[in-house]
């Protein structure tokens, strides 16, 4: 079942509405990828990446919500897309998903990547997944601020030139959405 979504305000005032990605929001993904710098867009595909091809739309919006599932922000009178977040579960390992978040440039310290990463995580966790991982730039320090914030303590590891492979664990939803975790042995940052 597709969950219809909800609306958080964000810091500025500005309301989004969270919710499941679909076919029908190829154009509107496109639209917020030319929409973004080319520094967001490194950050993100850690490499120039200069347009969304036909297929890659496809595989980003036609998602089965459970193995891969992926959340956009939409202007809730506009419908534009302000930004996404997405896992796709490891076929190794179903507790682990790789994730990944994009928000556009304008929409950027605002709260919406901490709404869109908590939504993620909440996703994941009724889909019994129990940590992300996540390739990012070793300079990207507003990815490690992000998930910090939304989800909690991570390790990270070399994984190439100028790339960490990030690892939160997601702990359980206990009492009134408070997030309960197991300690974690390994460096932080």
């Amino acid at each position: 079942m597709v969950d219809p979504g909800s609306v958080v305000v964000l810091r500025d005032g500005t309301s989004a509405l969270i919710r499941q990605i679909g076919p029908e929001d190829r154009a509107r993904l496109k639209a917020g990828f030319e929409g973004a710098s080319a520094e967001s867009i490194f950050l993100r595909f850690l490499a120039p990446h200069p347009r969304l091809s036909s297929s890659e739309l496809g595989y980003l919006t036609a998602v089965d919500h459970v193995r891969h599932e992926a959340l956009i922000a939409v202007g809730p009178d506009t419908g534009q897309s302000f930004g996404t977040a997405r896992y796709v579960r490891s076929d190794d390992d179903p507790a682990t998903a790789e994730f990944a978040i994009g928000v556009g440039d304008r929409w950027m310290g605002i709260g919406l990547g901490t709404a869109l990463l908590e939504a993620l995580a909440r996703r994941a966790r009724e889909e019994g997944i129990a940590r992300f991982t996540g390739l990012i730039h070793s300079e990207n320090r507003a990815i490690r601020r992000l998930v910090e914030k939304a989800i909690g303590p991570f390790t990270t590891r070399p994984a190439g030139a100028g790339a960490l492979e990030m690892v939160v664990d997601l702990g359980t939803e206990g009492p009134r959405g408070s997030v309960q975790r197991q300690a974690n042995t390994g460096s932080s940052k």
